[in-house]
């Protein structure tokens, strides 16, 4: 009897362990099937796109933009030596082939923002489908959302003091950027606290322009997959 016993107990402990072993597997299995839709789909850089690396390339490919204005066009030149008054910005913003790159033009002299633009990849090029041509702008890129500041002036205001900022945050639908929240905030406030201001909700429209090769003296295959300047190895 105690044979029995002993043997009925070994194979009650088999099974349980059996039974532990499927468990573990199974979670097992199911971490390692858990779907991950947009990275393994189409696997998306973190880096900028060479040419924000490359100011002489990127002044070039905006100049040849006929959705940039003549002005800001013709006053794109170096501050001095390769000094561009630019500053540029990157992230997915479209449902573009690489990360979208958001270019600001400034002045030289006191750094006003002039323009802003945000160029999608399309292909190996770059379209511009968004531009903001207003005195105090600057753009930068949100958590996949576009921000856009305005320094808003009044008529006296120096430079360096402007009476407040509004903020505007875009977001991409179809082929557009459609404005989502907007916020102003008075900087001679007691409290200067931002405060909601009424959407504007229809889509912006997108500025009439082809796509523009970057035209980089050294450029790889895969535009964006490395942060340093062409021609830098």
């Amino acid at each position: 009897m105690r044979r029995i016993a002993s043997l009925t107990t070994a194979v009650a402990l088999i099974c349980v362990c059996a039974v532990v072993a499927g468990c573990g597997t199974s979670v097992t299995g199911a971490r390692r099937e858990g779907p991950a839709p947009t990275e393994t789909v189409k696997p998306r850089s973190t880096t900028a796109p060479a040419i924000a690396a490359d100011p002489a390339a990127l002044a070039t490919m905006i100049r040849r933009d006929t959705a940039v204005s003549p002005d800001v066009r013709e006053d794109l030149t170096p501050c001095n030596d390769d000094d561009y008054p630019m500053d540029t910005d990157s992230g997915y913003l479209t449902s573009g082939d690489g990360p979208d790159l958001v270019v600001n033009i400034m002045t030289c002299g006191d750094g006003l923002g002039v323009a802003s633009y945000v160029y999608r990849k399309v292909g190996g090029k770059y379209q511009n489908v968004f531009a903001d041509e207003h005195t105090g702008v600057y753009g930068t890129v949100d958590s996949g959302r576009l921000q856009v500041i305005h320094e808003v002036y009044r008529s006296d205001d120096p430079v360096a003091y402007p009476t407040g900022e509004e903020s505007t945050t875009y977001v991409w639908r179809g082929t557009q950027f459609v404005q989502i929240a907007r916020t102003y905030q008075d900087y001679g406030a007691k409290t200067p606290t931002a405060s909601p201001e009424p959407l504007a909700t229809d889509p912006l429209p997108v500025p009439d322009s082809d796509p523009l090769d970057p035209d980089l003296p050294s450029q790889s295959p895969t535009d964006g997959a490395s942060s340093a300047p062409a021609g830098g190895r």
